[in-house]
């Protein structure tokens, strides 16, 4: 049997690998007293969940510069409960699986309190459900799917409610975007006009496009086609040209970040515009920008708040300010659902004395409060915001003071006008935990 012969390390290099080794070690203790000491006498952590990635990324970016914003000015005014906020970001990448895993683990690892963020209802549905399991807060941001504060169909087809205890929502969502607007198109199209939708392929899209062809086709309307395309889909061409062949009267886009604005811009060079109005029933400042003029000049939107209401709402006024001042443009209405839910979340953990979900939930529930617009309120039932919607119309470069000044508001409506009644949206949340 031959002898084992061990190779000798080198003196010359037991330093260097002891030294990176040591290295590793101390920064694995350092992130493991990070993740342990972040939740002490003078700090809480809450986790942001954002999109900084995937097709949403703008919005997501959007959020994260106002979260950022408003946690500084929280912080510099001493906080909340005597303790400073120490957020904990994540990037979602525009995936419900990958917002869920981030969500769990800014729970379990990092000991967060409250989790905010995403820019997709599919993201908002799967933190929700994890939020709840584990007794969170979660001020849900960008989501517009009825689904957040109601009920969704599942893979098998049954209908489920998605709406939970734990989860508050800003935003407004499809139903009252499809009551404000479908009617305004009914009245302002000829009548018996034909739709044709382009619709992203997941729960928002999905009820998005029910919501308005309820209304409109209660009202006479033809829909003369309708295609579901992937999120993130950079081509539109095939879609564009059916919707071509049909040769409707209103063609609506069911898109959202950067695929309303690439399917809006080849719908311009195809210059559909000329041919049928076009509808982008939920519209975002930086898709808009994004866009650009040509091929956002008179298309028809809603949104539940714009940066040009400043010279109507004192709160407006302040944040835009605030944003612009740091960041060198207006805020977006992604942005402002941030600011909302931030401080929203405090004023209730103050109200309550405490950071204990249990005790801030009845604080939420049923609260009045002013704060980018006029008086709005929490439902208590389901926890959607009683808000106003507004439809909008893009603006044309000669239209336009500035870069930003994209839109011109054309309709309003006030939201206790376009809610979902109890009846039409019959949620039972969960009890609150005694302890």
């Amino acid at each position: 049997m031959k002898a084992l012969h061990v190779k000798r390390i080198p003196m010359t290099m037991i330093s260097p690998i002891l030294f990176c080794f040591l290295c590793f070690l101390t920064l694995a203790r350092s992130v493991d007293a990070q993740t342990k000491t972040v939740n002490d006498e003078t700090t809480v952590a809450i986790g942001l969940n954002v999109p900084l990635t995937g097709s949403y990324s703008d919005q997501g970016k959007d959020e994260q510069m106002a979260y950022e914003l408003a946690i500084e000015k929280i912080n510099s005014a001493g906080g909340v409960l005597g303790k400073k906020i120490v957020p904990v970001l994540r990037d979602t990448k525009t995936n419900a699986k990958v917002a869920k895993e981030n969500a769990i683990e800014l729970i379990e690892k990092h000991g967060i309190v409250m989790l905010t963020g995403g820019s997709s209802s599919a993201e908002a549905v799967a933190q929700s459900a994890v939020c709840q399991e584990r007794g969170i807060i979660f001020m849900a941001a960008l989501t517009h799917s009825d689904a957040t504060t109601g009920f969704d169909t599942n893979p098998s087809g049954f209908t489920v409610q998605t709406a939970h205890r734990n989860t508050f929502r800003w935003y407004f969502n499809a139903w009252m975007t499809g009551k404000a607007l479908a009617p305004f198109l009914v009245q302002r199209m000829k009548k018996g006009s034909s739709y044709f939708y382009i619709t992203s392929d997941y729960t928002w899209g999905h009820s998005l496009e029910k919501s308005t062809r309820w209304v409109t086709e209660l009202a006479g309307s033809d829909t003369v086609g309708s295609v579901l395309t992937p999120l993130g889909q950079t081509d539109y061409s095939s879609e564009l040209t059916k919707a071509q062949k049909a040769n409707p009267d209103v063609l609506v886009l069911v898109l959202f970040g950067n695929d309303v604005v690439k399917a809006l811009q080849q719908a311009n060079a195809m210059g559909l515009k000329n041919k049928m109005k076009i509808v982008v029933p939920l519209m975002e400042l930086g898709m808009a920008h994004g866009a650009g003029f040509d091929a956002m000049a008179g298309v028809l939107a809603t949104k539940n708040w714009y940066w040009g209401l400043q010279d109507r709402f004192p709160g407006t006024k302040q944040f835009v300010d605030a944003f612009r001042s740091k960041y060198g443009k207006p805020p977006g209405s992604s942005a402002a659902c941030a600011w909302v839910a931030i401080h929203e979340w405090v004023a209730a953990v103050k109200r309550a004395n405490t950071f204990a979900a249990n005790k801030i939930v009845p604080e939420l529930e049923g609260h009045k409060f002013t704060l980018l617009k006029d008086e709005e309120q929490w439902r208590d039932w389901d926890h959607q915001v009683i808000s106003s919607v507004f439809i909008v119309e893009g603006k044309s470069k000669g239209e336009a003071k500035d870069e930003w000044d994209l839109f011109k508001i054309i309709g309003e409506k006030k939201g206790i006008e376009v809610m979902q009644s109890r009846e039409e949206n019959p949620v039972t949340l969960e009890p609150l935990p005694k302890q």
